[in-house]
């Protein structure tokens, strides 16, 4: 079933207006029909049930007749991770951490980081058309781009995966049985000793994530995988 989304639906909402460009999908694209039934999310945890009343390029009209909360899943993970040079990969990155059902996802600004600049609004999109393809309910807040030394790591277990040649256990190895996980993927040259220190002494554990050295979106794809499903495991 197609799910569509909105920031503003709740529980409270009877009804739906789409806008031309969703009206013109609906209708055109995906060709429906007065009477079918759809799916749709506010990205908050609620999904919806609605019957199309008004259909037409202009303007679609959904009566919603139903809608269902789902908890939060556990552990909540939050990725903080260097946007690549290379943009599509990160974005890459976006919707899979999304599919997977990563809560926060904040783009560090790193001493080595080749990207100084994202398109925010761009990266929302990413999110969105995510979480509508994968029928998620949960949209992960994306933050702007932070300085590493910004990002909010309080209250959380935190941990940053880097190659350097420290003493660092296996991040399957720690996460096990947590339930709030921050883990930090730095560019593609990798964070720096400055920057290791740094999280050293902010109590930020040093991590690997296995024997190969990988790129940054995939180590964060792999990271994002260890704590949110082998954490269940």
């Amino acid at each position: 079933m197609q799910q569509f989304y909105h920031p503003n639906i709740d529980a409270e909402s009877a009804s739906h207006f789409f806008d031309e460009q969703e009206s013109k999908h609906i209708a055109r694209v995906l060709r429906k029909k007065s009477g079918d039934t759809i799916r749709l999310t506010n990205g908050k945890g609620f999904f919806f049930k609605g019957v199309l009343d008004v259909l037409s390029p202009k303007k679609c009209v959904v009566r919603l007749t139903s809608h269902e909360r789902i908890a939060t899943q556990s552990p909540y993970v939050h990725m903080a991770v260097a946007p690549t040079k290379n943009m599509d990969r990160f974005e890459w990155f976006l919707e899979k951490a999304t599919e997977l059902g990563v809560q926060r996802i904040t783009p560090i600004l790193c001493e080595r980081s080749e990207r100084k600049t994202i398109k925010h609004e761009r990266c929302t999109k990413i999110v969105v058309a995510a979480l509508k393809q994968s029928l998620g309910v949960h949209m992960p807040l994306i933050d702007p781009l932070t300085p590493l030394e910004d990002v909010q790591t309080a209250a959380l277990s935190s941990y940053m995966a880097h190659c350097a040649d420290l003493p660092k256990k296996a991040l399957k190895d720690v996460v096990v049985n947590q339930t709030s996980i921050c883990v930090l993927i730095g560019p593609e040259g990798d964070f720096s000793n400055k920057e290791i220190i740094w999280a050293s002494k902010k109590q930020i554990n040093s991590v690997h994530l296995g024997s190969l050295r990988l790129r940054t979106e995939t180590a964060a794809l792999v990271a994002c995988h260890t704590a949110l499903v082998l954490n269940k495991s």
